[in-house]
């Protein structure tokens, strides 16, 4: 069996072969780590992404038969994105940021973990009309500039990835990503104020979920529309602190 046929009789609940063993990814720091200690380069730990060729190479060399994180990602969130700025420069290297969704967070030199959050941009109704809900309507470029990563082969989707996929017998599972929604909007209002939310305001509340919902239903349906070939679908959702 390869990898994509042991993937699908696990799916279906059928035998297989052998559990196959799959990664989701890596932290940069850990790479980093690894690089000091001689198991890969330093311009493969820096230029790791999912599904990338780099990605392919340290699967072969580390003895993963694949990355869960293969799969079609459609921009499901604010397009644009805020434009990140610096606020302020802390003492020790520091720097309070806003990032693209809105909130302002500290950013540590080298850390890429979920950092503390100061405050958002979201606070309610106004934000919510004027800045972040004409970022959450559906757009074809959306799914059409999308990149195809098998094999390490970037193509996007509306040039000539979707007809990679729909030609090719791939040996190992690829997935669509499907968006998120309560992931990203505590990404938006952090964690607190999206609890105070639910209270102080549930019809605003309300809104933004069914605005997010309906951006990945349209996503997911554009993509299936061209090619409905995947193994599996992918929801992100990430809402703890």
């Amino acid at each position: 069996m390869n990898h994509r046929e042991r993937v699908l009789a696990i799916m279906n609940y059928q035998d297989v072969d052998r559990l196959p063993v799959v990664h989701f990814g890596y932290w940069t720091e850990t790479l980093l780590v690894w690089a000091s200690e001689g198991h890969v380069t330093q311009e493969e730990a820096l230029g790791w992404g999912d599904g990338n060729e780099i990605d392919v190479v340290l699967n072969q060399r580390l003895g993963w038969d694949f990355d869960w994180g293969s799969s079609l990602g459609w921009h499901a969130g604010l397009e644009p994105p805020i434009e990140e700025r610096v606020i302020e420069e802390l003492p020790d290297g520091s720097q309070k940021l806003l990032n693209g969704d809105g909130a302002i967070v500290l950013k540590k030199p080298g850390v890429t973990s979920i950092p503390m959050e100061f405050d958002h941009t979201l606070k309610g109704r106004r934000e919510w009309e004027e800045i972040f809900k004409p970022r959450l309507q559906f757009v074809p470029e959306r799914v059409s500039e999308a990149s195809v990563f098998v094999g390490g082969r970037r193509l996007p989707f509306g040039s000539g990835g979707s007809d990679w996929l729909k030609a090719h017998d791939r040996q190992t599972a690829y997935g669509l990503y499907c968006g998120s929604l309560y992931g990203r909007i505590r990404g938006w209002l952090g964690l607190v104020n999206a609890s105070y939310l639910q209270v102080d305001d549930e019809p605003l509340f309300d809104e933004i979920i069914d605005t997010v919902g309906e951006l990945c239903y349209q996503g997911v349906k554009a993509v299936l529309d061209v090619y409905d070939g995947f193994d599996f679908g992918h929801f992100w959702e990430d809402i703890c602190f």
